[in-house]
């Protein structure tokens, strides 16, 4: 359900002018209904808490039908959206895809596989239109009790007060304060609450115009993310639901009086820099644009936050711009839901900013290579791009680097106390901060543990081969850590030699402590169970009732 009650605008005034707000005010307010302010609500929602959406015009009625940049969704996104219940409805939806392959003069040089992705239940690349996936937001936001205000512009923002003041315009000019005790901006990349919190934006110099259009095409084309790399240049083709292919590339710049790119530009580009001998239909629309990349000096002021584009713009040429933005909202959903129902201290959230800017840093850079690589000059140049690609591909080392850092699977945020380790994983055992393959696999067995949406989970093991006394041990550690967790012991499924879990862990007793967003928080031996309970206590999680708390009890078979 998508449109609000109208706002009255004398009782409004009376209100603004006495400097108060009327009626009940919602715990969050997101500015912005695109897929990053959506998923945001929709996290909220689940955890009981009151959010309010608005949106100047929804992101739908800025496109004409079938327009849509942001098309590209991959595996670690995927994984993050099954917390609020759209990751299938997404893939039924799109066009699922194994490889992204890159291609020089129409030679093939190196491709990297999602297809081999072993600790991802969706172990490839989805092509799904913005549009698709903010339709199947709004109506995951219904079913959850949520709603999007339309057309309400946002024009100021008064932060003296320890909460917010907000100050909304409604189409005949109402004017509407509302105090929230948070507000999440994820208006885009010219972000009106950025602008109005005083927070800088540092532009990066990429010179470049982009020209993209959707076509069906008669000919041969694989069904992949192709990046064909030319003399004259880049273009990018994804094949898209219903025999549609999305093309892409980097053109001479545009004024808006020039209209949109002519077909005929787009054939030039797979006929010339794709080296395809294919012919483009009628295209269903085209459309330029010169991308401003830059990320945001703060990602959060007082009670105010930024996410998505509002805070970082990275290049489209690796197609990570929404994905990085719908990490951003997982990220703070978790954490300020927890705070705004008293499970989570809120120090908590001083880990957004670093941990989402290291990772819009990472991606930034490798978007910037991809986009020098399409560019390079100079005949010797391309020859050494093409010989690092196909060596590097031949000794596996572009899908060992390049497979988690496409997939996003990779990212690690170090510890909650030292922000400084946000880094890029590149080997098998996880260490705090990781991602944890195992909790999401496709071979983990129904006995493995979920992750619990709104608490942190502990996993326990004995070890591969345990001890007579670690069963004992095991005991003493969840009787310390199941008032404060979801506690779940997993020395059988560890035992397995083929369980992702002996990869992810190894085969030495522990505990450990997992984040809602499946990332390792803290792990410890099961003998200093008491400091994973400190740790927990650090972060703010209250001491449940033994009779309310998610208990599950070791099989007596492992009780020796």
């Amino acid at each position: 359900m998508i449109g609000g009650p109208p706002v009255p605008g004398s009782s409004t005034k009376q209100a603004i002018d006495r400097g108060g707000v009327q009626g009940k005010q919602p715990q969050v307010l997101v500015i912005g209904a695109g897929p990053v302010g959506l998923v945001l609500a929709c996290e909220l929602l689940q955890q009981d808490v009151d959010v309010r959406v608005v949106d100047r015009r929804h992101a739908s009625r800025n496109r004409s039908k079938g327009q849509s940049r942001a098309i590209l969704v991959w595996p670690r996104i995927l994984e993050q959206l099954r917390r609020i219940g759209v990751s299938e409805r997404m893939a039924s939806a799109g066009h699922v895809m194994s490889s992204v392959e890159y291609y020089s003069e129409g030679v093939l040089r190196g491709a990297v596989r999602m297809d081999v992705l072993e600790d991802s239940p969706y172990p490839f690349v989805l092509a799904l239109s913005q549009n698709d996936t903010e339709r199947i937001l709004l109506e995951r936001l219904a079913e959850l009790g949520g709603r999007v205000d339309v057309d309400r512009t946002l024009v100021d923002i008064d932060t003296t007060d320890a909460k917010p003041l907000v100050t909304l315009t409604a189409p005949q000019g109402e004017r509407e304060v509302v105090q929230p005790d948070w507000l999440v901006a994820a208006d885009g990349a010219s972000s009106t609450t950025r602008s109005l919190l005083d927070i800088g934006f540092t532009a990066l110099p990429i010179d470049i115009s982009y020209g993209i259009g959707d076509f069906a095409i008669e000919g041969p084309v694989p069904q992949t993310v192709q990046y064909r790399y030319s003399r004259q240049g880049i273009v990018v083709v994804v094949p898209l639901k219903d025999g549609l292919f999305r093309v892409a590339g980097n053109i001479a710049h545009r004024d808006v009086a020039d209209g949109p790119p002519p077909a005929e530009l787009f054939q030039d580009l797979m006929t010339r820099r794709g080296r395809l001998d294919v012919t483009l239909a009628p295209p269903r629309w085209t459309s330029s644009f010169r991308p401003l990349c830059g990320m945001a000096a703060a990602y959060r002021v007082g009670r105010c936050f930024l996410a998505g584009d509002a805070a970082h713009v990275v290049s489209p040429a690796g197609g990570q711009g929404m994905n990085l933005g719908l990490q951003d909202a997982v990220n703070l959903g978790w954490k300020l839901g927890g705070v705004v129902r008293g499970r989570l201290s809120e120090t908590v959230l001083d880990s957004y900013h670093p941990e989402r800017s290291s990772a819009a840093a990472i991606v930034g850079r490798t978007s910037a290579v991809q986009v020098r690589f399409g560019t390079i000059r100079g005949g010797g140049k391309r020859a050494l791009r093409d010989n690092v690609f196909s060596l590097a591909a031949r000794f596996g080392i572009l899908q060992k680097n390049m497979g988690p850092l496409l997939s996003q699977n990779g990212f690690s945020y170090g510890t909650f106390q030292r922000f400084d380790r946000v880094r890029f994983r590149d080997r098998l055992m996880v260490e705090v901060g990781d991602r944890v393959p195992v909790v999401a696999g496709p071979r983990v067995r129904p006995d493995t543990p979920p992750l619990a949406r709104d608490a942190f989970t502990v996993l326990l093991s004995a070890g591969r081969r345990p001890a007579t006394d670690q069963a004992a041990q095991l005991l003493l550690a969840q009787a310390c850590l199941e008032p404060l967790a979801d506690v779940h012991n997993v020395t059988e499924v560890i035992g397995r030699r083929d369980a992702p879990l002996i990869r992810a862990f190894g085969s030495q007793p522990m505990v450990a402590v997992l984040r809602p967003d499946g990332h390792l928080a803290y792990r410890c031996s099961p003998e200093e169970a008491e400091q994973a309970a400190r740790f927990l206590r650090k972060m703010g999680v209250p001491k449940r009732p033994i009779e309310q708390a998610d208990v599950h009890p070791i099989p007596q078979k492992e009780r020796v």
